[in-house]
């Protein structure tokens, strides 16, 4: 009897071990709160402006709070975040292993990191500011040193219903602001999970952060997880079930690939369109232009953006001359920047656009919109030759009289 429950007592060890040791997969939600000190506040956005930052650079920095969504798979992390309760997702910062990118929606930007070096230069070469020299530490800036990590006697607290130990980082330069963290051990990430670039704030070799706390003489930040998902990702992300978290590759991207032959190609009026592919948003489907080829109509591709209140403003227009000219006339319209498929279709839904919808990854906008503005539009002949190209407001009618052959 004695040696069964030894069995059992060691049976048990080995499991909660395992339990607690696993990988964390599934969803978290944070919430953040900043409280600037106004006059510094005002000198900082200043020293930004002056520095030449755009207002859409400058915005995270004003933001009273901050919500983030983490989406979390093996050694891979996708962020969500959002400002001061907005909708629009403001930034996304995705990481597999030790490669990270930063996406921005509002424009289709994507930063990808494949070496310390890399962001190190990236930071070096976008601030003006020569104190961040003596920041540019990988060691410092991007990975917290955990194992610095003090823990205080004070007794622990239950937050969000997870029982966590409270710690505090000393500052690493004489002087400094110490961060308290309240770590609970019920999910620990892997070691790929603890030393993300921009990923260190959610795991520790102690266990997952819930609650972050760091107060200086100018801010105050304080960081609570809301919510807490565990369980398969795969089956949360419908909208990103194109994305292989190993490759970095998302749908709006994946023409990188796919469109290499485009590479500084440009349009020119008549010439036959080269041929090239992108992802419907309806499924993870390619689909390519020289697939019309034998139909026998013309072909109208339509650049716009979810954020672009023109491009909106254009639909009704746009749907109507779709229908008038169903006969002889597919219209292809190829979304920019915006990589949520169900946003997409709902504003899709919205505004009857029954027609193809297609995301438009950065080779294909250099190539078929060089000039970046959007409504953008290109009429191509039954024989994919280029007949017009341009903003579409105000020039249907002009459209409709290349189409009819007048």
């Amino acid at each position: 009897m004695k040696k069964l429950s030894s069995f059992f007592f060691i049976y048990f060890s080995l499991f909660v071990l395992y339990a607690q040791s696993r990988a964390f997969e599934g969803i978290m939600e944070y919430t953040i709160l900043f409280k600037h000190d106004p006059n510094y506040l005002q000198k900082t956005i200043t020293g930004f402006r002056n520095a030449g930052w755009t207002e859409r650079q400058i915005k995270p920095f004003y933001a009273d709070s901050a919500r983030i969504r983490c989406y979390i798979k093996q050694d891979s992390i996708w962020e969500e975040h959002f400002l001061n309760n907005e909708a629009q997702i403001d930034k996304i910062n995705y990481q597999a292993g030790f490669q990270a990118e930063v996406l921005d929606p509002y424009d289709g930007n994507r930063t990808v990191f494949g070496k310390i070096k890399e962001i190190e230069d990236h930071i070096d070469k976008n601030t003006n500011d020569p104190n961040w020299r003596e920041k540019i530490k990988v060691s410092e800036w991007f990975k917290t040193d955990y194992s610095r990590l003090k823990k205080l006697t004070r007794r622990k607290e239950m937050i969000q219903g997870y029982l966590c130990q409270v710690y505090e980082l000393p500052p690493s330069t004489p002087g400094g602001t110490p961060y308290y963290y309240w770590i609970t051990e019920d999910f620990i990430g892997e070691k790929e999970q603890q030393i993300p670039y921009f990923f260190n704030s959610i795991f520790t070799p102690q266990g997952s952060i819930v609650k972050y706390e760091m107060n200086t003489k100018f801010s105050q930040t304080h960081k609570i997880l809301r919510k807490i998902t565990p369980g398969p990702i795969t089956p949360i992300l419908p909208r990103l079930r194109s994305l292989n978290f190993g490759t970095l590759d998302s749908v709006q991207y994946a023409d990188q690939k796919l469109n290499q032959h485009l590479v500084g190609k440009n349009i020119e009026l008549a010439p036959t369109l080269p041929d090239f592919s992108f992802y419907s948003v309806d499924s993870d489907q390619v689909e390519s232009l020289y697939s019309r080829q034998n139909n026998g109509k013309f072909i109208l591709i339509d650049f716009w953006a979810t954020w672009c209140g023109p491009c909106l403003q254009e639909m009704p227009q746009l749907a109507a001359f779709q229908a008038e000219n169903a006969v002889v006339l597919e219209v292809i319209s190829l979304n920019e920047g915006d990589h949520r498929a169900d946003h997409v279709k709902q504003i899709i839904t919205q505004h009857k656009m029954t027609w193809t919808q297609g995301y438009a990854g950065k080779l294909l906008k250099a190539f078929l919109n060089p000039g970046k503005s959007i409504p953008h539009a290109i009429l191509l002949d039954s024989n994919l030759k280029v007949r017009w190209r341009g903003n579409p407001a105000g020039n249907w009618d002009k459209l409709a009289e290349i189409i009819r052959g007048n």
